[in-house]
């Protein structure tokens, strides 16, 4: 009977586990990658050295400028991922979706361990109709990286909180060293367990000086390994990311759960959940709390460092924090007063959460410039030269397109000499691409062409075809022919 029921536990699992991955992997193919990727993939070259890896992170030239405000350490993950695999933009999407799509599995082993119940099929729907979640899932950043981290770095507190076994500690020793290099805000994750331990000596009046010192061991291991970052981080009183007057309306939900309504439906339960229980969440000490704890720490770190020193709230900066949202609010429906209308609320949670995954799915609040579109049209015309003015971040990310490698498609920049093999080219300029100038790069805006699209001046051998393509939003292209003898 026992092996009959963890065989079914563990097809659920499964099941669940790939409905995740169908879901992110839906959007796979058709997925284009915008500067910030750029950026990633040419940073993680795997053909460069350590040092050459490590100047193009703090800035393209070598210079002191930080180019990123993440440490580099998911920089070296991808890395050594596309020397395993491949160096394409798609497999350093691969490695986002793996631990994207773990983030469920991961999520439902922890309400399991919270309520010590089989509760994880609405928390399993929710992450795995979570449209936000989904997104960032396939793109080439840290995030799918993070939130998977921060869910098992969660669960190894709650092992070591019962049980003291010393393989236990060790790991979330390693771990938590490990998920603070990747991103430092997660140090609200440690700022949440901290409130409770002091709460629990408080209340309880049980000291856990074992784990206090472990989280000072951590910290000085953190500090030891990632003291260059933050020599030149913690410097710096400027961020990309900046605080909104609606940020206090919204608290992040709308784009926590891809849609004002959504965000909105979720925020109201999440708020009245937190005042029916704020007695208990502020007098009372449960294991159950820490999840609370960790997401108003998250809150109020990333607003206290923006007051005092520079604007880091971006939603994808506290993503870690979605997971949790959504099983604090599973754990707290079942316990509160209205626990009679608990399945009616979880129905209607989850068909909202798949009405609005089904309808915009395809709408992520990020438009990527159309590549696969232009380089499909390129190898259609057998093309086998692109011609640009970019930098060599945008001209890198080219080279690792699908269709140039296995096309044989050279990229070259305008100044370099074109090969006398090569009979006809396509010059490629970003026009006015939305993530540099907005909605007034939309196509239907007409904007003017910009002028350093204009001004290359192709090889005296070849004669330009006209008319110039410019209707392909970010892109303009223009095609040259080798004159004829």
């Amino acid at each position: 009977m026992f092996l009959s029921k963890n065989y079914k536990k563990v097809f659920i699992y499964f099941l669940l586990t790939l409905l995740a991955f169908i879901c992110r992997f839906y959007l796979f193919e058709g997925r284009d990658s915008w500067h910030d990727e750029w950026h990633s993939i040419y940073v993680a070259d795997p053909n460069i050295s350590t040092e050459l890896t490590m100047q193009r992170f703090y800035g393209d030239k070598g210079d002191t400028f930080l180019t990123e405000y993440y440490p580099p350490l998911y920089l070296f993950i991808l890395k050594y991922f596309f020397m395993i695999f491949g160096y394409t933009d798609d497999n350093g999407r691969w490695l986002s979706i793996i631990f994207g799509t773990l983030t469920v599995p991961l999520s439902m082993y922890l309400i399991e361990i919270l309520t010590n119940s089989k509760k994880y099929y609405f928390v399993s729907f929710l992450i795995i109709l979570n449209l936000f979640l989904t997104w960032q899932s396939i793109e080439i950043r840290a995030h799918s990286l993070l939130v998977a981290l921060a869910l098992f770095n969660i669960i190894m507190f709650y092992k070591i909180l019962e049980n003291r076994v010393i393989y236990h500690q060790i790991i979330y020793i390693l771990s938590s060293v490990f998920l603070l290099s990747v991103w430092p805000i997660t140090g609200a994750i440690f700022f949440g367990k901290t409130v409770f331990l002091i709460k629990e000596y408080l209340i309880n009046k049980k000291l856990e000086i074992k784990i206090f010192l472990i989280f000072s061991l951590i910290l000085i291991s953190y500090i030891f390994f990632n003291i260059d970052y933050l020599k030149f981080n913690l410097a710096r009183d400027f961020h990309y990311t900046s605080l909104y007057k609606s940020f206090f309306v919204n608290y992040h939900f709308r784009t926590f759960f891809g849609s004002i309504i959504l965000g909105g439906i979720f925020l109201i339960i999440f708020s009245y959940l937190v005042l029916t229980n704020l007695k208990e969440i502020i007098y009372s000490n449960t294991k159950q709390n820490i999840i609370i704890y960790i997401i108003i720490s998250s809150y109020f770190l990333t607003l206290l460092y923006t007051f005092f020193r520079a604007s880091i709230m971006s939603p994808k900066y506290v993503i870690f924090i979605v997971p949790l949202i959504i099983l604090w609010i599973s754990i707290k429906l079942d316990d509160s007063k209205i626990k009679l209308y608990f399945k009616k609320i979880k129905i209607f949670l989850i068909l909202i959460s798949l009405v609005f995954f089904t309808i915009n799915i395809d709408d992520s609040p990020i438009n990527r410039p159309p590549t696969k579109n232009v380089l499909h049209d390129v190898v259609s015309n057998n093309i086998k030269l692109i011609v640009t003015s970019e930098n060599e971040v945008f001209n890198n990310y080219l080279r690792t397109k699908n269709n140039i490698i296995k096309n044989n498609i050279k990229v070259i920049t305008s100044n370099e000499i074109i090969p006398d093999n090569i009979n006809n080219f396509w010059f490629i300029c970003l026009n006015n691409p939305r993530f540099a100038v907005g909605d007034l790069g939309k196509l239907s805006n007409k904007t003017k062409i910009e002028p350093e699209c204009l001004d290359f001046k192709q090889d005296d051998s070849f004669v330009e075809k006209l008319p110039i393509l410019n209707n392909t939003q970010d892109y303009l292209i223009r095609k040259f022919i080798r004159k004829k003898n």
